[in-house]
């Protein structure tokens, strides 16, 4: 909840006097971190490290082996400590930390190049990220939170690319479902923990990475994969439900099980309301279901009830995409730019069903007007009853 939300509350509560709530404000923004200063000083030091590594690239040959690794080291435990030594300031802090991290990524590069390790990419990113995970308890920086979150994802997403170059279709569906499923709960769940044990410094950058997945996830399941999975053959017309293999029982036990301690961080932090506890829950639990490997199949479109019952089918995933976004929506409802941003991605979602749906009317030009009027009509109409949307969805006028 925003400060300004909660100061609110504390002076409508009478917990605090008006004076005081504009002492707290003008405190909190006096504490106020000059990130795009920094921001300009991480840039400098990423481009002189890029102009070093330029440097010795064009002479690469003629240096020994033994004084690459050297410099190397010694640059290491340069940066190291300056570090240290300016531990107090934690902007410079997170300025050689960056540095030491890129400096890591490049000694694990020499190394290799020395000694002709012909490793992968993902695994020198798996490394680094070993290497580095010091730094995540040392440092409370959220730049480098970022950094190591998206080295993470590069190993990860490098080995799945790996596993499914000759797997097949199938092999490639359960690798990417998998990883985005459990990307989506795990960040989520990590957010949660730090909201429970009130790890200031690290909450929003969780959030960021929960509420990116949860995009991400949702998307792939409800826009670009198709619902039947391996389980659904028209051909055969088998009825319209079953499997063609065994049910992955262990697959979707584990799935669910992750969520046990995802309820617990949620239903035992006193902070979440009980409204945006309900909202969280059934969206999770939906996602779980817009990943869930339904039973129904396609059938054979021989009767209006069959055509009408693929349609379903097709549908299915648009609807739990839909219906997961409005209880985040709900959740979020005291959140601005996330109750924004839910209902915008319902629209989306809104938007590509209709032109799936009567994509032929863009094939004329008044067509394309039509269009172009309901998507401006919706959009004002939105802007028109945003309060009132919110307070449908549980929040107060």
């Amino acid at each position: 909840m925003r400060l300004e939300q909660k100061l609110k509350r504390w002076v409508e509560a009478g917990l605090i006097a008006s004076e005081q709530s504009d002492a707290i404000r003008n405190f909190e923004a006096t504490r106020k971190t000059p990130y795009l200063y920094y921001s300009f000083i991480i840039l400098g030091v990423i481009v002189i490290g890029i102009g070093v590594i330029a440097i010795l690239a064009a002479n690469w040959e003629e240096i020994h082996d033994f004084v690459k690794l050297g410099a190397g080291l010694v640059t290491l435990l340069l940066a190291a400590g300056f570090a240290f030594w300016k531990r107090e300031n934690p902007n410079l802090l997170t300025v050689f930390i960056v540095l030491n991290s890129i400096l890591i990524l490049g000694m694990i590069g020499l190394v290799s190049q020395v000694y002709n390790l012909e490793g992968k990419y993902y695994e020198a990113a798996k490394l680094w990220c070993i290497l580095t995970f010091l730094f995540l308890i040392a440092t409370d920086s959220k730049t480098f939170l970022h950094l190591w979150s998206i080295g993470f994802q590069i190993y990860i997403t490098g080995w799945i690319i790996e596993q499914t170059e000759h797997g097949g279709e199938n092999n490639w569906k359960y690798y990417w479902n998998t990883y985005f499923y459990y990307s989506a709960i795990g960040f989520t769940g990590i957010w949660l923990a730090a909201e429970k044990f009130t790890l200031e410094s690290r909450r929003a950058t969780l959030f960021f990475w929960a509420v990116l997945f949860l995009i991400v996830g949702t998307f792939f399941r409800g826009f670009f994969q198709d619902w039947t999975e391996i389980y659904y053959d028209p051909s055969e017309n088998l009825g319209y439900f079953g499997y063609r293999t065994d049910f992955p029982w262990l697959m979707v036990g584990l799935r669910l099980f992750v969520l046990a301690p995802f309820f617990y961080l949620l239903f035992y932090n006193m902070e979440i309301s009980s409204n945006q506890k309900k909202s969280l829950s059934v969206s999770l639990f939906l996602l779980f279901l817009l990943y869930f490997p339904h039973p129904f199949r396609y059938v054979l479109a021989e009767s209006i009830g069959s055509h009408i019952w693929n349609y379903f089918v097709r549908l299915l995933p648009s609807f739990l995409f839909i219906l997961f976004w409005l209880g985040i929506a709900s959740s979020f409802r005291d959140h601005k730019k996330i109750f924004d941003l839910s209902l915008a991605i319902v629209g989306i979602r809104f938007l590509y069903f209709y032109f799936d749906l009567l994509g032929t009317l863009t094939y004329t030009g008044f067509g394309l007007i039509v269009s172009g009027l309901l998507i401006i009509g919706l959009t004002i109409g939105y802007l028109k009853y945003k309060s009132k949307v919110r307070i449908l969805l549980g929040g107060e006028e």
